[in-house]
C-alpha cells in the first residue's frame, strides 16, 4: 500500500496582499455607498422642493395665523435642516474616501532588513 504524499503547506498571503485586497474590498463598498447617497441626495433635493413649498406657504399666511396649529405646523417643516443632513452624508463617504486613497498610497514596510 503507497502512502499518500503528505499535502503542502499552503504559504499564507502576505500582509501586503492583504492589505490591497483589504482596500479592494473597502473601495467596493464604498462605490456601492456612494451609488446609494447619489440616490439619497436627490431624494433630499425632492424633500427640500417640497419643504420650499412650505416655506412659501407659511410666508404667505395671514398674521393671525403665524401662531395657529397650522402655523406652528408650517413652522416645524420649515425648521428640519435637511441641507446640513444631506452635506454630513457626503461628508462621511468623502472622508472614508480620502482614508482609502491614503491607504493605497501608503508605502508599507516589507520587514527587518529589506525596507
Amino acid at each position: 500500500m503507497a502512502e499518500e504524499p503528505t499535502p503542502k503547506r499552503k504559504k499564507p498571503q502576505s500582509r501586503g496582499d492583504r492589505w490591497a485586497e483589504a482596500i479592494g474590498q473597502a473601495k467596493d463598498a464604498l462605490d456601492e455607498i456612494t451609488s446609494a447617497l447619489d440616490n439619497i441626495e436627490n431624494a433630499f433635493e425632492e424633500l427640500k422642493e417640497v419643504q420650499q413649498e412650505y416655506s412659501d406657504w407659511k410666508d404667505n399666511m395671514p398674521e393671525n395665523l403665524a401662531s395657529s396649529p397650522l402655523g406652528e405646523k408650517l413652522e416645524e417643516v420649515c425648521n428640519i435642516d435637511l441641507e446640513t443632513a444631506a452635506d454630513a452624508l457626503r461628508s462621511a463617504v468623502d472622508d472614508a474616501q480620502s482614508a482609502l486613497d491614503e491607504a493605497e498610497g501608503v508605502d508599507l514596510p516589507q520587514g527587518f532588513g529589506r525596507d
